[in-house]
């Protein structure tokens, strides 16, 4: 959905239908609450048992779990405003039912659990119809920011007036009150409510959102993110040990109790005040900062930085859910956006219990400062993997949409892919291309157009034009030159670390031997970054992704050792000398930068040492039994988490949506820093053992950093930059080894040339960025459709090769069929976009050793003629080269 602009909660109450609905909603929820005080009342005085009492009250939540996963479809299958009105009549009755003095206890049991289970499809209907009625993304971002916001105040009301008004009247008056309640709900509801058809006997052609349940990866994540919820509630659950722990009076259990609920409140506003992108990445980065702001509490902080931290956690968390709500509203179409919400609310629901169940049992085994602590760090670890799953599903769908599933290979080494089915036609006229050798078409005629012709070798593809975009935004020395939300979110990052440094440094005291591990743990990393300086420039040069650097070998082994203050002053003089001596001779590391990379640092720092901090004395490095390893661990991933949503998020924030790799570094990159922070915890392991062996950490980091660097330099020198295929040169070389060996062990391989079709009409219609697209595009989609081991190159402009070891013919041109397939299937944009029409095909010629050729350059020359057979035959389809052995012959067809 679009952004939201500065709307407040005004612009959803202009709304007339809205605000019928939302007042029916406050006037329900406050019926709900004053019922449960008044049910609650009735048991203890019939029983005196407050085991039935609680029993009793439980049954107005538990029975609502199974009428919102059962019951939400209703919401769909009929008028959503009639399932509304409906529940509302039910809960009416059944309550009046409960009012009855002489009823027993049985029978108020199952009018309860009934009530409860009715409770389920309301809410569905509610939530479903909101959107119907807000169709504006603004709107319905401001009007669900606005149920968050009041929902909150009507429980609150409901609990103090119900204990209010039950002082003056009988529990049984309360319950009438509440089926009036319910009654007043159904008549504003259709007194302020137009009817609509039911959403699901609406066509999928006129519906507001497009889309089916097919996205189940997306829908995944939203759940999960919905069901992080439960995680951000422990602090509530845990309000009174929590308070114990301080040494606080019961006063301080009900600042702590509302801490939640305001910042929620907070947070519902300010979301209709500040402009924040609705999209995965903003609403998963709100998760994990509000995960973050709990593990601070495992440090015991005082009253009001505990209350100070829920109510933060409480706000961001409300931010994020309101996200996801809107997210869903894009992505489910309206026929099962009901059963969709409800259960997603059901999910809700439970998680908030689940949490808190297990959260009080740890609190038993480790404190409740900890066992809060715990709650964020393992939310914010679940947003970044929710993050990871998001961009893995999302690629999997446009692929998906990109291309049609065909039948299989029939050889097992080559993988079946998305295609459609092809026929075999005769693409020349028996004249032989090569000596003996006859080519055959395989594949649909393409078009007629004028043979393609080979394109320049343009200077900026996909990533490397994203590339070329961020260092010329990075080599701006402003830092208020780029977008508001960037400099936002940077200044908010250094902010954080300079405040937090002073408290911590204000309060900490170092030992002389805390200084000592300082200065020897700073010096060896001064040394190391002098000795690498030259190294790190080309690095910083050739890296695409976020950065890795081995600083953080000393900075966490200080951490570890003397503490966090010592651990922050590592940073700061480690990264002013890699800006001195390195960083300001790269183009694209201003100083902003540099500072707001030292600043996401020490804020690593302080996430690290808080696990440090939770382990006894001295006792995070006594590592005596294999359990032991969980501490050290877990402040690895405290350091490297805390670090990759802070540099993923400003990354995000600064150019847009962008893949997991983009974000977070790849797969080596981030098993590079892992390893980094694995040294960094055997240094300060040596520190303690035996110090003098800290100089063979030294060359270790330093063989480290060069092999990077190797690696670095042998990807820039055998692939080529626009489509991340092998570069010519590269392949030849790799080719030439695969055909000796098949040479000498009398084994077959071949080669398949392919040549888009009509390039050149591409860039000269729609220029030459979109050509570079192109390419990377048909250059993914080879890659998907050969094994790990094929040999698949850019041979120059619009040429790709590919080298297949140990195929016969049959396989080859199976291969070369798929590919066909699968490139005409791509698309380049969605429905009434600019390129929404722009379709591609390629031509593919194929030739086969031992039957033709003796050597590469001959096998090259036979797959490149048959190539140019394919394209005067028509275009988008396969030519083989006949000269293989009958076995592996391909039988020829008439044309199509």
């Amino acid at each position: 959905m679009a952004e939201q602009g500065k709307s407040g909660f005004s612009m959803p109450l202009r709304v007339r239908e809205f605000r019928s609905l939302w007042i029916a909603e406050l006037v329900s929820i406050v019926g709900d609450q004053v019922a449960r005080v008044a049910l609650s009342l009735m048991v203890f005085a019939q029983t005196s048992s407050a085991v039935l009492t609680a029993l009793t009250y439980g049954l107005t939540f538990v029975p609502s779990v199974a009428g919102g996963f059962l019951l939400s479809g209703l919401a769909d299958r009929f008028p959503r405003r009639t399932v509304i009105v409906v529940a509302d009549i039910v809960r009416a009755v059944l309550a009046s039912l409960m009012a009855i003095p002489t009823m027993s206890l049985p029978a108020l049991w199952v009018c309860v659990g009934l009530l409860s289970v009715v409770a389920g499809p309301f809410k569905a209907a509610h939530m479903s119809l909101i959107p119907q009625i807000l169709a504006r993304d603004d709107e319905y971002a401001a009007g669900v920011a606005l149920r968050q916001f009041t929902t909150q105040a009507a429980q609150l009301a409901g609990f103090a007036g119900g204990g209010l008004l039950l002082v003056v009247v009988e529990p049984h008056v309360g319950m009438l009150l509440n089926s009036a309640t319910f009654l007043c709900s159904a008549v504003l509801v259709l007194a302020g409510v137009r009817a609509r058809p039911a959403a699901r006997g609406q066509s999928a052609a006129g519906e507001h959102r497009s889309g089916d349940l097919g996205h189940r990866g997306e829908l995944a994540v939203l759940f999960g993110l919905a069901c992080l919820l439960g995680l951000y509630i422990v602090p509530e659950g845990l309000a009174v040990p929590y308070a114990s722990e301080l040494g606080i009076a019961a006063w301080g259990v009900g600042l702590l109790l509302a801490a939640d609920p305001a910042g929620s409140a907070i947070g519902a506003w300010l979301t209709t005040r500040i402009r924040i992108p609705t999209s995965p990445f903003a609403a998963i980065v709100l998760a994990a900062v509000a995960g973050l702001a709990l593990v601070v509490c495992g440090l015991g902080p005082g009253l009001p930085v505990s209350v100070a931290l829920w109510a933060l956690s409480g706000a961001l968390s409300t931010a994020y859910l309101i996200q996801t709500q809107t997210m869903v509203v894009g992505v489910v179409p309206d026929r099962h956006l009901g059963r969709v919400m409800g259960r997603m609310a059901t999910c809700m629901y439970c998680s908030q219990g689940i949490a808190v169940v297990l959260a009080g049992l740890a609190a038993e085994s480790i404190g409740s400062f900890r066992a809060v602590a715990g709650a964020g760090l393992i939310a914010a670890v679940l947003a970044l993997a929710l993050l990871g799953m998001w961009n893995w599903t999302g690629s999997r769908r446009r692929r998906g949409n990109r291309s049609e599933r065909v039948a299989d290979s029939p050889h097992h080494s080559f993988p079946a892919t998305t295609s459609t089915s092809s026929q075999e036609t005769d693409c020349a006229d028996g004249s032989p291309t090569e000596a003996g050798a006859t080519p055959t078409a395989v594949g649909p005629s393409g078009d007629a157009s004028a043979a393609s012709m080979k394109g320049e070798d343009h200077r900026t593809s996909g990533r490397a034009r994203s590339v070329v975009r961020r260092n010329r935004r990075a080599t701006k020395a402003r830092l208020f030159a780029l977008r508001p939300r960037v400099v936002a979110f940077v200044v908010g990052v250094v902010t954080a670390a300079v405040v937090t440094t002073v408290v911590v440094a204000v309060n900490s005291s170092v030992t002389l031997t805390g200084w000592i591990e300082f200065g020897v743990l700073l010096a060896a990393g001064l040394v190391v970054a002098e000795a690498t300086r030259y190294i790190e420039r080309i690095r910083r040069q050739l890296s695409d992704t976020p950065h890795v650097n081995m600083s953080s070998v000393s900075i966490l082994a200080v951490t570890m050792l003397a503490g966090p203050a010592l651990g922050a002053a590592a940073v700061v003089l480690l990264y002013l000398h890699l800006w001195w001596r390195t960083w300001r001779w790269t183009s694209g590391v201003p100083i902003y930068r540099a500072v707001f990379n030292a600043s996401v640092m020490i804020l690593s720092v302080y996430a690290a040492w808080i696990v440090v901090h939770a382990v006894p004395h001295g006792q995070i490095l006594d590592i005596v039994r294999p359990q032991d390893l969980i501490g050290p661990a877990l402040v690895i991933a405290t350091f490297w988490t805390m670090n990759s949503v802070l540099v993923g998020a400003v990354i995000a924030l600064e150019d847009g949506e962008r893949s997991w790799a983009r974000l977070l570094g790849s797969w080596s990159d981030n098993a590079l820093e892992i390893v980094t922070l694995c040294i960094g915890v055997l240094t300060a392991a040596l520190m303690i053992w035996r110090p003098w062996l800290i100089a063979f950490v030294l060359p270790t980091v330093y063989v480290l950093h060069r092999s990077v660097l190797v690696k670095h330099l042998e990807q820039a020198a055998t692939t080529d930059r626009k489509t991340g295929l092998l570069n010519a040169t590269s392949w030849r070389s790799l080719s030439e080894r695969a055909f000796g060996k098949a040479q000498r062990y009398r084994t077959s391989v071949a080669v398949l040339m392919l040549d888009l079709d009509s390039f050149k009409r591409i860039n000269d219609t729609h220029g030459h960025l979109v050509g570079d697209r192109v390419l990377q595009a048909v250059a993914d989609t080879v890659r998907r459709q050969v094994r790990a081991y094929d040999l698949t190159g850019r041979f120059g402009g619009e040429e790709f090769v590919i080298l297949l070891p140990d195929a016969a013919v049959d396989d080859a041109v199976n291969v070369a069929e798929r590919i066909c397939a699968a490139v005409r299937a791509l698309s380049f944009g969605e429905e009434g976009e600019r390129l929404a029409e722009l379709r591609v095909s390629v031509s593919i010629g194929v030739a086969q050793y031992p039957g033709v050729g003796q050597d590469l350059e001959e096998l090259l020359l036979a797959a490149d003629n048959a190539m140019f057979a394919a394209k005067q035959a028509g275009r988008d389809r396969v030519c083989v080269v006949k000269g293989a052995p009958p076995s592996s012959r391909v039988p020829q067809a008439d044309h199509r």
